[in-house]
């Protein structure tokens, strides 16, 4: 049975599930979702359909360093457009930087593209969907033009259909509503790739937003494969991200709930997400900034736990001048040239790093308090 559907004109009665999640039973009493449709206005699922609807091949865009929950919407769109028979190809802003992100795309066998800089690559496309994250929305080139903008995070768009229910914690949360609507039944791979999905956006249902979080994975649970959400809780992690971890640990600097700490030069900004993951799992901390040197550049990333902190804005704060600046309120990345600095030399390098992390540590702080 497909949830939030009629039952004889009626409102579904409260159900009750229980469901194995996180290692232990979790109890949830789950009303059906409520409906979308306003009087006068479509459904969501339908202006969608109509967007896409009539298009050989749209592009399912997700952002640099995309999330499991970006990634996994974006699995659950391209089955829907498939259900209304369009050809839809994912595509990342930039390249797939976590570890756990990696291990979603090798478990589910994603052919996800990044865009290069002229985006040749997107000209067979007719259209274009962006799908989570919460920074700005990709332009393109228009070429092709983006007609949609599906994500849990609200967003101030013009001329562009925007599927933004900001009652949803995860994207995916946001998906499974729509493949409910279109009464479409996800196959295994689709539904276990959208559970996660749910989970990982929602910080495994700590930051869920409302009952829609659970009936989605109420009905996800279903058709997934849970042995293979298993192994994507535990991916392997390398010995120069556990090094990352610990620098980070022992750096540390606390003020009220952020933490903020320098982990010197790093192999890849992967480690950096990953302890800036750690650091929320740490007591006191609910908002956490990892910053550290890659390729000549400043790379901080930051997680914010609590509801009242977004994380693009602190980074958008201390960093005015920074080359780009990507993310949403619960993760973010900024990255920093070192421009002329880059060619210090050795006898001033120790220099150079006490001011990097003074000068970086001051201006995270700074922007916290201030946000």
């Amino acid at each position: 049975m497909a949830f939030g559907s009629p039952l004889d004109g009626a409102e579904m009665v409260v159900m009750a599930a229980t469901l194995l999640l996180s290692g232990g039973l979790v109890f949830y009493a789950a009303q059906t979702f409520n409906d979308w449709r306003r009087d006068g206005e479509r459904a969501p699922v339908d202006a969608l359909k109509n967007t896409v609807a009539g298009q050989n091949r749209v592009a399912l865009v997700v952002p640099d360093g995309p999330s499991i929950d970006a990634l996994a919407a974006a699995v659950g769109l391209q089955a829907l457009c498939r259900e209304w028979g369009v050809t839809a190809r994912l595509f990342a802003e930039g390249a797939v930087t976590g570890e756990d992100s990696k291990t979603f795309c090798n478990i589910f066998d994603l052919e996800l593209t990044e865009v290069g800089e002229t985006g040749d690559d997107l000209t067979d496309c007719d259209a274009a969907i962006a799908v989570g994250g919460g920074g700005g929305v990709p332009r393109l080139s228009n070429n092709p033009p983006v007609v949609a903008v599906v994500r849990h995070r609200p967003t101030a768009e013009e001329n562009i259909l925007t599927v933004t229910p900001t009652d949803d914690g995860a994207t995916s949360t946001t998906v499974a509503r729509l493949l409910d609507q279109e009464m479409v039944i996800p196959d295994q791979r689709v539904a276990t790739a959208l559970l996660y999905g749910v989970r990982a956006g929602t910080r495994e249902f700590r930051r869920a937003n409302g009952q829609h979080d659970y009936e989605a994975a109420g009905f996800l649970h279903t058709y997934a494969d849970l042995g293979r959400i298993e192994d994507l809780r535990s991916p392997g992690m390398s010995g120069d991200t556990f090094d990352v971890i610990s620098d980070a640990i022992a750096n540390r600097e606390r003020r009220a709930s952020f933490a903020a700490t320098n982990v010197g030069s790093v192999p890849a900004v992967s480690a950096l997400e990953e302890a800036a993951d750690t650091m929320l799992r740490l007591e006191g901390v609910s908002t956490a900034a990892v910053f550290g040197i890659h390729e000549e550049t400043i790379v901080v990333s930051c997680r914010a736990e609590d509801v009242r902190t977004n994380a693009l804005d602190i980074l958008d704060t201390a960093f005015e001048n920074s080359e780009t600046t990507g993310g949403n309120t619960d993760s973010a990345t900024a990255r920093v040239p070192l421009g002329l600095f880059a060619q210090v030399d050795g006898e001033h390098e120790e220099t150079l790093d006490m001011l990097i992390d003074t000068s970086t540590r001051k201006s995270l702080f700074e922007a916290f308090e201030s946000s």
